[in-house]
């Protein structure tokens, strides 16, 4: 079994959270939404086999530090940076799930000379490609804990990592032209990203392949972690 050890990074006076494991080229996972690097349990097993495998709790999330500072993607890709330096990696495979594929785009987009290979996994560039339901939801959850956090610090910093999906979300069309790494987009049969949407995404990124997972939903990693982990693994092979 390949050893997994904790670390605990300092940046100024917060803390972030990463799990290591297994030996290799580096591949870096990044959870979504109120989750953190636990969502990855079946694909750290798996690819600890082959890869070098950095599992990030992100700001606000886990077991990192939330901070002072408004969190955004721009402060949680900068603290991705700041990680990949602190280990010395001048390139990795990233494997964004959700709000973390949201992250990978910014960082292939914004800091191409880190992202070796992109997998992106049920993520939208913009927030209106949710589908309605999940984006009223968002919407909704975002104004109550606006209000709640009047009243209550748990309530204010929750409200920040919601609007990770609302306005923090920046990301436009040039963004996505501008990746040019490899990328594989996968998404599931009945996901909560609007199917046009992650066609768009697949037309803007220039070496993409989108692969639709059927009879899955937006947690296909936890659904059919076997063929999940077999489809990144040829990818990246």
């Amino acid at each position: 079994m390949n050893k997994m050890k904790d670390y605990t990074i300092l940046i100024d006076e917060d803390s972030l959270f990463c799990q290591v494991s297994g030996k290799g080229t580096p591949l870096l996972l990044l959870h979504g939404n109120e989750e953190n690097h636990t969502i990855f349990t079946n694909q750290i097993a798996y690819f600890s086999k082959y890869y070098q495998v950095f599992a990030l709790d992100s700001r606000g999330h886990g077991r990192s530090d939330h901070g002072k500072e408004r969190l955004t993607i721009e402060k949680i890709a900068s603290d991705v940076i700041y990680l990949l330096n602190y280990f010395q990696l001048k390139k990795v495979a990233v494997l964004g799930f959700s709000d973390g594929g949201n992250i990978g785009l910014y960082l292939a987009s914004h800091y191409p000379e880190k992202v070796a290979e992109l997998i992106i996994v049920g993520a939208n560039y913009r927030p209106e490609g949710l589908k309605k339901k999940e984006f009223i939801q968002v919407k909704l959850l975002y104004d109550y804990l606006k209000w709640a956090g009047i009243f209550s610090k748990s309530s204010q910093q929750r409200k920040e990592v919601i609007d990770l999906m609302w306005h923090q979300l920046k990301l436009d069309d040039d963004d996505l032209k501008r990746i040019t790494a490899r990328t594989l987009l996968v998404v599931g049969e009945n996901d909560v990203i609007q199917k046009s949407h992650t066609k768009k995404m697949s037309d803007l990124i220039v070496k993409s392949t989108l692969i639709t997972l059927p009879d899955t939903t937006h947690f296909l990693m936890l659904e059919k972690p076997d063929l999940f982990n077999t489809l990144v693994k040829d990818f990246l092979v």
